[in-house]
């Protein structure tokens, strides 16, 4: 009874320490023939603008990003950029090539969208969109994935869900790590 007792505070304990500024990370992932469809959200309570700069910082997703080695900015013009990325990803055992040039489009303060001109994948296309929620922010992804290589059946959905959740949570915990730096809201 002790012992049960012990372990309720001990996981409330822990529970507490989580991060209050976001929510847990969710992504799903679907076949549609041989395109596979990945949506990832997360609610973030963090300034917009702190959010854009990670989201829009490129140049700086090999710092934090798994399985990215490169990311850079080939050329830029205004609210567009050609961006260079290069690595592996993979779920266990399983690896593929995560190597890809994307054409970048940014509303700022709302959304980027990207799409794939060369690289692994046959088609790449996303999303990614911002809107303010209360006190939150909803960070949301929505992307097809066609590759070039061969997914395997029965791995090949896990391997992607699994490469676009840890990539997504990367962009979460950046934002929380900078978000933590920050001066207290009534001080800024």
């Amino acid at each position: 009874m002790f012992r049960a007792r012990l372990a309720g505070v001990a996981l409330c304990a822990l529970l507490a320490m989580l991060p209050a500024w976001a929510d847990p990370v969710r992504v799903t992932a679907r076949r549609d023939g041989e395109a596979v469809i990945v949506e990832a959200q997360a609610r973030l309570r963090a300034p917009l603008h702190l959010i854009w700069e990670v989201l829009t910082g490129y140049e700086r997703y090999a710092e934090f990003v798994p399985d990215l080695q490169s990311s850079r900015v080939l050329s830029r013009d205004r609210d567009t950029a050609l961006v260079e990325q290069r690595g592996t990803a993979g779920f266990f055992l399983y690896r593929f090539p995560l190597e890809v040039r994307l054409a970048v489009t940014e509303l700022p303060f709302e959304r980027v969208t990207c799409r794939a001109v060369a690289g692994t994948f046959k088609e790449l296309s996303g999303v990614y969109d911002l809107s303010a929620d209360g006190d939150f922010v909803r960070f949301g992804y929505r992307g097809r994935l066609v590759p070039a290589f061969r997914l395997p059946p029965l791995i090949g959905l896990p391997a992607l869900r699994a490469s676009v959740e840890r990539q997504f949570g990367a962009l979460v915990r950046e934002v929380e790590r900078r978000s933590a730096e920050l001066p207290p809201p009534e001080s800024r």
